[in-house]
């Protein structure tokens, strides 16, 4: 008998710890993606005009694993994390008024790119398009296979954060739904058998 007491205790124990693991609010707003920002690997375009001929050639480069962008006449400057028009100021400041009396610097981002895989139809790197959500991008990707968790997909924030979206909530709840950003990183775990 006492058994039995002590059994049923630790049920609904178990079952109250439990129950303190499941959002029941919507997350809070995110923010939206920094599309202007240049991240780590971005791949680049940049142009310089307005400088007496021959000049200086169209560059394209990547932004290194320690944040710079290595410019013309063996220069470099710190761009991840900055803004495209900043790192333009700060490069023209570079050449303006050493080197040219006038400079302008236009750079562009190449595409960039989001990715699904695991437990999706068709797994892929997808190119980003502008603001889209979890449910969005698995669908871009033949949505579900029959064997995916929805409850637990798991995005691997460009940045390294993660967190665990519950796709069956977020279809009933868009506020549940997710923002993916370039460079992040959608895994569809399979379910338990």
């Amino acid at each position: 008998m006492k058994l039995k007491w002590i059994g049923a205790l630790g049920v609904i124990l178990l079952a109250w710890v439990f129950a303190g693991c499941v959002t029941t609010h919507p997350p809070s707003p995110q923010t939206p993606c920094a599309l202007d920002e240049l991240r780590l690997g971005d791949n680049v375009v940049m142009n310089f005009t307005d400088i007496p001929q021959p000049g200086f050639p169209e560059q394209r480069v990547r932004v290194k694993d320690d944040g710079t962008l290595t410019l013309p006449m063996n220069l470099s400057v710190v761009a991840a994390g900055k803004k495209i028009g900043v790192v333009e100021k700060e490069i023209r400041a570079l050449f303006v008024p050493k080197l040219y009396n006038q400079l302008t610097v236009t750079i562009k981002t190449d595409d960039r790119f989001y990715f699904v895989g695991g437990e999706v139809k068709s797994p892929s790197r997808q190119i980003y398009l502008g603001e889209t959500t979890v449910l969005r991008a698995i669908q871009s990707c033949g949505d579900f296979s029959d064997f995916a968790n929805r409850r637990k997909v798991e995005v691997l924030r460009a940045d390294g954060r993660r967190e665990i979206v519950d796709c069956k909530k977020a279809r009933k709840d868009p506020r549940y739904d997710a923002i993916i950003c370039p460079g992040d990183a959608i895994h569809i775990p399979r379910r338990g058998v």
